[in-house]
């Protein structure tokens, strides 16, 4: 995905450019990472001249140890307006938006970040390192969403609600299922939506449909347009631990899916000159897929992900081409199974009451994949202005 001069990519290894960006409350910058020091660190940036919301994305790891301190709480502030809250466990990505509204008449963008739970880690017990440490920065990238303006996501910042109009609710219901079906593609985490759309007698051929796709490396895959994946020297093929059926192992990526051909039908090797075939192909849809920005992604974690944690997943396929992305998870006293909710440009959110179990894929909630998928198919309709 190429950059322009509204993006700003800043590397904060030993090697990188991030220098000139830190203002105050940071370490030294380390072989691959720069820490922030004491409760609160800085960034000064040049403020883009482009008119645009932008997307503040970076990638870090917090400072945990076990019982002593399981999380970092992690504030976001631009130009002195708090835009976030984050609670962080481990080593992720997180994203949010910057409306124009806090860089017009700015001459710089202030970035700080608040870690009130800031510690040293001899304190914890970790090593002799006496210096109050938050989170370990690696990358930061402010880019602008240039989508929004042609899609009418004014809907979608406050402006003004998203429309709630007798056209898109009749247009959705009338779509046949397998029509409406075929208008979504799923980016994993595992076959559960494929599964759904097979329900629906909808077949489409897709990358990730039968694919796990843990999101960590599914974000590293979209950055790298997937490159390389279905290589042979990084492709293997085996039994699953069931003994009936063999899977594929993409270790570039660390994607499993399924061959569907059971134990005894091929061998290993002519699967795996069928995928060296057959994955080049699908990769290429994917990414056409993404361009085009025709279908809603869907993508659900293995539990309740945080919506906050899958936030970048739309972030990153929206610098393919003005996507939807409905994430789904688990409905909860706030959350009403069914119900679908926008959160941002391209960012949907839908509950389910339960996720079909491990060991019985098949055991899934279809009325209410359906419901989420009228819905989310509605909402877009009614954002993007298509029934006015």
């Amino acid at each position: 995905m190429s950059g322009d001069r509204h993006t700003v990519s800043i590397d904060f290894d030993a090697q990188g450019n991030s220098g000139p960006y830190r203002v105050a409350g940071w370490s030294t910058p380390e072989p691959e990472e720069t820490w922030t020091l004491g409760a609160g660190s800085e960034l000064a940036l040049p403020a883009p001249g482009r008119r645009a919301t932008y997307v503040l994305a970076f990638s870090l790891r917090p400072l945990v140890a076990d019982q002593r301190l399981r999380t970092q709480r992690l504030g976001i502030a631009v130009n002195g307006v708090p835009l976030a809250d984050f609670r962080i466990d481990g080593r992720t990505r997180r994203a949010c938006l910057v409306p124009w509204s806090l860089i017009d008449g700015h001459s710089d963008l202030r970035i700080t970040f608040t870690t009130p739970d800031s510690a040293r880690p001899v304190d914890l017990g970790l090593n002799d390192d006496g210096r109050r440490l938050g989170v370990a920065l690696r990358t930061l990238t402010l880019y602008p969403d240039i989508h929004e303006e042609a899609e009418g996501d004014r809907h979608l910042h406050g402006d003004a609600p998203v429309p709630v109009d007798t056209a898109s609710f009749i247009a959705a219901e009338q779509v046949p299922l397998h029509e409406l079906m075929l208008g979504f593609e799923s980016l994993g985490e595992n076959c559960e939506f494929g599964l759904v759309q097979r329900q629906c007698q909808a077949e489409p051929l897709g990358l990730l449909r039968f694919s796990s796709t843990p999101l960590p490396r599914l974000l590293d895959a979209l950055d790298a347009r997937f490159d390389g994946m279905g290589a042979q020297a990084s492709t293997r093929v085996e039994l699953a631990t069931n003994g009936r059926e063999f899977m594929v192992n993409d270790s570039r990526y660390g994607f499993v899916y399924h061959a569907w051909v059971a134990a005894g039908e091929m061998s290993p090797e002519a699967i795996m000159r069928r995928e060296a075939k057959r994955v080049p192909l699908l990769v290429r849809k994917l990414v056409e897929d993404l361009e085009a920005a025709d279908k809603i992604f869907v993508f659900k974690g293995m539990g309740a992900l945080p919506e906050e944690e899958a936030f970048p997943l739309a972030a990153s396929i929206r610098r393919y081409g003005p996507n939807t992305l409905l994430f789904v998870t688990l409905a909860d006293a706030a959350h009403r199974a069914g119900a679908v909710q926008v959160r941002a440009p391209g960012f949907m959110v839908g509950y389910l009451d339960r996720f079909a179990p491990g060991e019985n894929a098949h055991d899934l909630l279809l009325g209410q994949w359906v419901k989420l998928c009228r819905e989310a198919y509605r909402l877009r309709l009614a954002t993007r202005g298509v029934m006015a």
